[in-house]
């Protein structure tokens, strides 16, 4: 008993003490374990209950280090944290756990992909938007819900669209005008000669330059033909008899004689051949006259004169029938050059705005297509109406725009409120206490866009939040409000870029 005394007291002094195998058990079967490293200040420093051994390397616990963890007692830790609370591009916070594997390097960035997100799953998504500049965590747009109307439906609201107008500028003043065309972009092809009419286009058929309008056999033009082929012949016949008294004359000039005769008779030839090159002049005059604005052409052993369109246009009146007899100077084909039409309107004289820019909008179709173009106001008023005359000829003409079209004239001046664009009122829509716009991102499918309206003047609204080139119902939004998905339903969304791109989707 007292050697178990003595041995027991040896061992408890020599736990308390400062040495590699200081272990504490409770009493029963012998360690075989090392736990020196037990409350030293080493890098394998560990604490554990009295228990098994430990066979995990915990040396990056309470160290400093890169690979700084902290970890519940229990299974070692595999895992590289190397980057909590590091001030790199890298540096991530997480919970204790497993470790990520997500580069999150983009949070608190102040680069164009710099983004926030909550500690978690790492980002996917692209927000730098292709050198778009948003400030962290901010969204390129509102978020916008999708509606979609098929062709039937779009019909039945009898659907219009338009493009919004360029920023800068403020309307001043809307008017309304047909579409016509002026006497000058009118073009009639009249009978060069007489003759027989074979007609290749139809009233009302849009033709471009160079098509084939009529085709025409005169017995006035193959008599001049005729004519020229026998002046031809004469003056042929001059030029040989010509070359022959020229020989005679050189032989007799040789020989050292003269012959008057054979002198008169060649000033005399050279006289008719004169005569005959002059009447050749006349009758080509003849026959351009006669062929004035065609071609002839050859077909079936016959001359034809072909007439063609010297411009594209719309034939507005065919004055014949096929195969019909005309006479010298009689209209075949009246045209008028779609390029050349123009919009005319008129405004009182006492109601002229100052503007500095008009833009017209001509329908076409379902939709409504702004043009720019060149106007001009004419300076006298009329005395009975106390207008004046305002004339825009558009740059270009959209396809089957036929005269007559009832179309719109803006009138713009320039102002220092570069941000907003000016839309028609019927574009605007109230749903709830919320000013939207219905802009059209596919066929059949449009975005609804909160915006921002000012005070409507003269059929146009103010707005901010739309980017110019955009396409927006002008007519049948009111009825694309009512199949908007309601609370709890399944929606569609997408956001705007700065620039106007639509995405579909959520914007994170």
């Amino acid at each position: 008993m007292k050697f178990s005394h003595i041995l027991g007291l040896t061992l408890s002094l020599t736990a308390s003490a400062f040495i590699a195998k200081a272990q504490e058990h409770q009493h029963g079967p012998g360690c075989t374990h090392d736990h020196a490293h037990e409350h030293a200040a080493t890098e394998t420093a560990h604490e554990h209950q009295h228990g098994p051994g430990c066979t995990h390397d915990h040396a990056h616990e309470h160290t400093a280090t890169e690979t700084a963890q902290e970890h519940q007692h229990g299974p070692g830790c595999t895992h590289d944290h190397a980057h909590e609370h590091a001030s790199t591009e890298t540096a991530q916070e997480h919970q204790h756990g497993p470790g990520c594997t997500h580069d999150h390097a983009h949070e608190h960035a102040a680069t164009e992909t710099a983004q926030e997100h909550q500690h978690g799953p790492g980002c996917t998504h692209d927000h730098g938007h292709a050198g778009h500049n948003h400030a962290p965590g901010e969204s390129c747009g509102s978020e916008v819900v999708i509606v979609e109307a098929d062709a039937r439906a779009r019909d039945l609201m009898n659907m219009r669209i338009e493009t919004v107008p360029q920023r800068g500028e403020v309307l001043v003043h809307s008017l309304y005008g047909f579409l016509s065309t002026p006497d000058h972009a009118m073009q009639t092809y009249a009978l060069p000669c007489g003759g027989r009419i074979t007609l290749h286009v139809k009233s009302a058929q849009q033709v471009k330059a160079g098509d084939l309008l009529y085709s025409l056999q005169s017995p006035d033009i193959m008599e001049q033909q005729a004519e020229v082929i026998r002046i031809h012949a004469s003056i042929e016949r001059c030029e040989a008899e010509i070359g022959t008294l020229e020989q005679r004359l050189a032989a007799l000039s040789t020989a050292g004689t003269r012959n008057k005769d054979v002198e008169v008779e060649l000033a005399n030839k050279k006289a008719e051949l004169t005569q005959h090159q002059r009447e050749l002049a006349a009758v080509e005059a003849r026959l351009s006259m006669l062929t004035l604005g065609g071609t002839l052409v050859e077909k079936d052993n016959l001359t034809v004169l072909e007439v063609r369109a010297v411009a594209d246009g719309s034939v507005r009146n065919v004055g014949v029938t096929q195969g019909s007899w005309g006479e010298q100077g009689k209209p075949v084909i009246s045209m008028s050059n779609t390029a050349e039409m123009e919009i005319s309107t008129s405004i009182y004289s006492s109601d002229v705005p100052h503007f500095s820019a008009v833009r017209a909008t001509i329908p076409v179709g379902r939709e409504h297509v702004a043009v720019e173009g060149v106007w001009r106001l004419a300076e006298e008023v009329d005395a009975a109406t106390r207008t004046r005359e305002l004339y825009f000829n558009p740059s270009s003409i959209p396809a089957n725009v036929q005269p007559g079209q009832l179309c719109r004239l803006d009138l713009y001046d320039a102002c220092e409120d570069h941000g907003r664009v000016s839309i028609p009122d019927s574009a605007v829509v109230k749903v709830g206490v919320d000013d939207v716009v219905f802009v059209e991102v596919a066929e059949g499918r449009f975005a609804m866009v909160k915006v921002h309206a000012g005070t409507s003047r003269r059929g146009m609204t103010p707005v901010d939040g739309l980017t110019p080139g955009q396409r927006i119902v002008v007519k049948g939004g009111y009825e694309l409000r009512y199949i908007i998905p309601g609370d709890g339903q399944q929606r569609r969304a997408g956001h705007f870029h700065a620039d106007g791109v639509f995405h579909e989707g959520e914007d994170h």
